[in-house]
């Protein structure tokens, strides 16, 4: 499980993420182990993945067409990522086949970032998911937050602080107050935990 806040309002988005990953050893016993899960793409925009551990080697794969196209803009970035995703977990589907435990077949990305195109609406938000291995990737846009998995308590405190105009530091540490919380209540989630913003300068790496 992948615990994930992202939300933005005048001053820029934030992203923040968990880093704890579950896998299973010969007996089937789950173990855990990190692995960083938030990434830039490209200077505007960035990316959470979450689900089937799969997930991080498409991350990286995105990542590198996102330099090689030279993509800067969220929409740009977007219309790239669901063709390129789609086509490489389908490769991975037809080589390994579905996942055996049903909770791996879930795979997720939250993609968000700074509009170039779009002065109304520069900061964006998109989930980019498929259930039970379903291709293509499903696009929903969001605003002005995405936490998954969901939690009501911590969503209507994001609101809160997010249309109240709270700075991208207040908000993370919020989102540490919180991840720090629920990690302390379920073993799938935990530290290190990651935080990034991203404005009109662009993505930044975020100590709270």
């Amino acid at each position: 499980m992948t615990q994930t806040i992202v939300g933005f309002n005048r001053h820029g988005i934030i992203m923040a993420s968990d880093s704890r990953a579950t896998r299973f050893d010969d007996q089937g016993r789950k173990e855990f182990f990190s692995v960083e899960k938030l990434f830039p793409l490209g200077r505007y925009a960035g990316i959470v993945s979450g689900g089937s551990g799969v997930s991080i080697p498409l991350t990286h794969g995105l990542r590198q067409e996102v330099q090689r196209r030279g993509l800067l803009a969220v929409e740009d970035i977007l219309e790239a990522a669901v063709p390129f995703l789609s086509e490489r977990y389908g490769d991975y589907l037809a080589v390994h086949g579905p996942e055996p435990e049903e909770e791996f077949r879930r795979l997720n990305f939250i993609l968000a970032g700074y509009s170039l195109e779009d002065l109304d609406n520069q900061y964006q938000i998109y989930l980019v998911e498929s259930e039970n291995n379903a291709l293509p990737f499903k696009v929903t846009p969001v605003q002005p937050l995405l936490v998954m998995p969901r939690n009501l308590s911590l969503e209507m405190r994001f609101f809160k602080a997010l249309t109240s105009g709270a700075t991208l530091e207040e908000l993370a540490k919020l989102c540490l107050e919180f991840l720090n919380k629920v990690s302390a209540l379920q073993e799938e989630i935990g530290p290190p935990f990651y935080f990034a913003v991203i404005t009109r300068a662009g993505y930044r790496v975020l100590t709270p």
